[in-house]
């Protein structure tokens, strides 16, 4: 009975701990798509501010002026539009990182294996840890296509 109470809290642990990972891979997204965005928005405010002061200082470079102010807020509104990609792709590789670390981890300090214990009637048979190892990669395969059809 206290192996089965050890399992739950194993398996209680790693749920909670990969619910983290994912909240921190989100949150690293989050953050470098506001910094990727106030880069871009800032860039284009300083190309609009400098291209408004030669408008208002007149001559025959006005309208070159505009029509580089309107270039330059077409390419601003491409690079917005590649953010929520990059952001997406930065997420994935926080999850294909932190998938690793775990790995890793696992690989250096192997654990015991549980003892076999007869299934109860009231929960279902575990799966096999080879079941489980193949399980587990799969989503990290479809996660690596993803983020390469994201980076073409």
């Amino acid at each position: 009975m206290a192996e089965t109470e050890t399992g739950r809290e194993e398996e209680l642990r790693s749920l909670l701990t990969d619910a983290i990972e994912v909240q921190l891979a989100a949150l690293k997204a989050g953050i470098s798509f506001w910094t990727e965005w106030i880069e871009e928005t800032s860039n284009f405010v300083q190309s609009a501010t400098d291209s408004l002061s030669t408008i208002n200082s007149g001559g025959k470079k006005t309208e070159d002026a505009l029509l580089e102010l309107l270039d330059k807020g077409r390419a601003s509104a491409r690079s917005m539009t590649e953010i929520p990609r990059h952001s997406a792709a930065r997420f994935i590789e926080e999850l294909d990182a932190a998938e690793a670390r775990r790995a890793e981890s696992e690989k250096s300090s192997p654990k015991k294996a549980p003892a076999k214990t007869k299934p109860s009637k009231k929960a279902p048979a575990k799966k096999s840890s080879a079941k489980k190892a193949a399980a587990s990669k799969a989503p990290a395969k479809a996660r690596r296509k993803r983020s390469a059809k994201a980076k073409e």
